[in-house]
C-alpha cells in the first residue's frame, strides 16, 4: 500500500463520530407528548448545518495528514484521492443548488485544489459561488479576493506552458481557461484592480501570439495596456500591429 493510501485509511479513521460510509447523521429525535410517542425532524438549516460539519471534520482531517507529506506529488495525489473518497463535489453541488449561503471552508479548500490538480473547469463551476457568497480563502493565503488568487494560478499556468513554446500552448489549451475565465470575469461583472487586470490580458495575448492569433493577440494586449500601462506588452503590440496592418498609439 503507498504512503498516500495509508494515510488515506488513517483520515477516514480519525473522523470521530464521522461515518464515511453512511454520510451524517440521519437520525431523529422523539418525544412523548400526552403518552403519544412524537417525532421531531430536524429543521432544514440544522441537516445543512450537520452536513457541512461531517465535511469539515473530514477536511480538517485531510489537511492535517498533507502536512505529513514532504513531496508535492504525494500531496498531489492525496488530494486528488480525498476530493473522490470523500465525495466532496457531490456535497458542494448539493451545497450550490440548495441555495446555501454560509461561510464554508469546504467549498473554499476544495476549490483550491482542483486549481493545484490542473482541474480548471471543475473550479470554474464554483467561482461565481464564491465570489456571490464573499467565501473567504484560507487565512495562509496573502489575498481575500477569488478573481485575484485564481488569476495569480493561471498567470502561472500559462506562463510555464508559454515558456515551452508554442507546440506546448497549443496542446494544453490553456488559451481556452484564459478566455473562459475573462468570459466568467465578464458576465459576472468582478472588479479587478489595474495590476491585475493587466496581468490577466497581457499573458493572454502573449499565449495569443505565440501560437500566431494575432488579431486576439492585438486585442488582448491593447486592453493590458489599458487596464496597465506597465503590463509588458507594448512593443509585442506594436510589432502585432505592424504585422496585421492596424494603427496605434501604444
Amino acid at each position: 500500500m503507498s504512503i498516500v493510501k495509508r494515510n488515506q485509511c488513517k483520515t477516514r479513521a480519525a473522523i470521530i463520530g464521522v461515518d464515511m460510509a453512511n454520510g451524517p447523521d440521519q437520525s431523529v429525535s422523539v418525544i412523548v407528548k400526552h403518552g403519544k410517542v412524537e417525532v421531531i425532524q430536524p429543521s432544514r438549516s440544522e441537516r445543512i448545518m450537520d452536513e457541512f460539519d461531517f465535511f469539515k471534520a473530514a477536511m480538517d482531517s485531510d489537511l492535517t495528514q498533507l502536512k505529513k507529506f514532504s513531496h508535492m506529488e504525494d500531496k498531489l495525489a492525496y488530494k486528488a484521492q480525498a476530493i473522490e473518497n470523500h465525495q466532496y463535489l457531490d456535497y458542494l453541488r448539493r451545497y450550490q443548488a440548495q441555495g446555501t449561503n454560509h461561510q464554508n471552508m469546504v467549498l473554499a479548500w476544495v476549490v483550491i485544489w482542483l486549481v493545484d490538480l490542473g482541474h480548471w473547469q471543475t473550479a470554474f463551476e464554483f467561482v461565481p459561488l464564491l465570489v456571490a457568497q464573499n467565501q473567504r480563502l484560507p487565512g495562509r493565503f496573502s489575498t481575500q479576493d477569488w478573481p485575484t488568487f485564481l488569476i495569480d494560478q493561471l498567470y502561472d499556468e500559462g506562463a510555464k506552458h508559454l515558456s515551452q513554446g508554442r507546440d506546448a500552448v497549443e496542446r494544453s489549451q490553456v488559451i481556452n481557461l484564459f478566455i473562459q475565465f475573462i468570459q466568467l470575469r465578464g458576465t459576472h461583472k468582478w472588479p479587478l484592480s489595474e495590476l491585475i487586470g493587466g496581468k490577466l490580458y497581457a499573458m493572454t495575448a502573449k499565449l495569443e501570439q505565440v501560437v500566431f492569433n494575432f488579431g486576439n493577440a492585438y486585442t488582448y494586449g491593447v486592453k493590458a495596456t489599458a487596464l496597465n500601462d506597465k503590463a509588458g506588452v507594448k512593443k509585442m503590440v506594436r510589432e502585432i500591429a505592424t504585422v496585421i496592418g492596424k494603427e496605434t498609439e501604444i
